[in-house]
């Protein structure tokens, strides 16, 4: 375990000290706060309750795993095509203990914003609405345990696959994620309108879920190979 934080604690130190990616993560939990906020000055006092928890099911999830994809980039794809990952391959730490380190490392940065997402979108609705909104029990459930699992989900998913792959499919890769989150983010405005109020239910499905999946991410690098990787980068 302490070979896994000294890891991620590099990681961390790195996303910090690139202070444009931070800066980058702290506009869109800004911009898109702003953005979708709003929209519950525009719904009946009656259904405002249940837009603004599942504004915040959903956007903070979706915002979370957006940044972490960002900072993915530096952790993984960047460190692989520069050859900088050769170095941690030649240290004791498994490739397991590589993955999880850095998964933490990006984990806690992308969750970190995704919190003030969080906060500024509660701000922000509460300017705008007729009542007080606080988030629901449930909701809270899922920022401080479900938004975080999944974050881990994407970084482990996203780092697998660049570890994995070649260099042209990690491009590719990467572009066709960041549409699709993209393109996922838009739909905040539309996801928000549902009739529908978030669960506990719903909650802790998704809490076994992002468990089983990140459980199931961490038994396939067992398939990884540091000769792969090393091929993998030219």
């Amino acid at each position: 375990m302490n070979k896994i934080l000294i890891v991620s604690e590099k990681e961390m130190n790195g996303i910090i000290r690139t202070r444009s990616q931070m800066l980058v993560g702290i506009f869109f939990a800004l911009w898109f706060s702003v953005m979708t906020a709003p929209v519950i000055m525009t719904v009946e006092e009656s259904v405002a309750f249940d837009q603004f928890n599942n504004l915040l099911f959903y956007f903070v999830l979706m915002l979370g795993i957006f940044v972490a994809y960002l900072f993915s980039g530096k952790v993984f794809f960047n460190e692989k095509r520069e050859g900088i990952i050769e170095t941690l391959l030649c240290t004791p730490l498994s490739l397991r203990q590589i993955w999880a380190g850095k998964v933490l490392g990006v984990t806690i940065p992308a969750y970190l914003i995704a919190l003030l997402a969080a906060a500024l979108i509660t701000v922000i609705a509460n300017i705008f609405a007729a009542s007080i909104l606080l988030p629901s029990p449930a909701v809270l459930l899922h920022i401080f345990l479900v938004v975080p699992a999944f974050i881990a989900v994407a970084v482990g998913l996203l780092g697998f696959g660049q570890l994995l792959l070649g260099m042209r499919e990690n491009q590719i890769m990467n572009i066709s994620i960041f549409v699709a989150i993209f393109f996922a983010l838009s739909l905040a405005k539309n996801v928000i309108s549902g009739g529908y109020a978030v669960s506990w239910v719903t909650v802790g499905a998704m809490l076994i879920i992002a468990v089983l999946l990140l459980a199931l991410i961490s038994y396939l690098t067992r398939y990884l190979s540091k000769e792969r990787i090393v091929t993998t980068i030219s």
